[in-house]
């Protein structure tokens, strides 16, 4: 391989890198497609889910800080939403969730990534 080539090549990657970011809070609005590294139950009987790409910018319930979603106890899907989570979680299949808020609420989530 040429040295010009190779560094062009270089060069791109760093581009590449340099452009990535974790996921942010920008709700509403979906995650991109993630795996679930993380999931907390809280004492107020909610969940707590921390994604990889991290999220950031999040209020999450019971101070867990800023890189996790929260589905709050009186969410109507709760359950069937830690059950996809554990699925997600035990499987590494990708999902996507919706942000209802700028603080991480998550109100829908999609297995397989959206």
């Amino acid at each position: 391989m040429k040295r010009t080539s190779r560094i062009a090549g270089l060069t791109l990657l760093a581009a590449t890198f340099a452009t990535m970011s974790p996921a942010t809070a920008q709700g509403p609005g979906w995650t991109v497609s993630s795996t679930v590294v993380r999931i907390v139950n809280t004492a107020n009987g909610g969940v707590n889910v921390r994604l990889s790409p991290d999220l950031t910018g999040c209020t999450s319930q019971s101070g867990y800080g800023a890189v996790y979603a929260s589905i709050y106890p009186d969410h109507p899907g709760l359950n069937r939403m830690k059950a996809d989570l554990l699925v997600a979680f035990t499987t590494g299949m990708r999902i996507s969730v919706y942000l209802s808020d700028a603080t991480c609420t998550v109100g829908e989530l999609t297995l397989d990534g959206y």
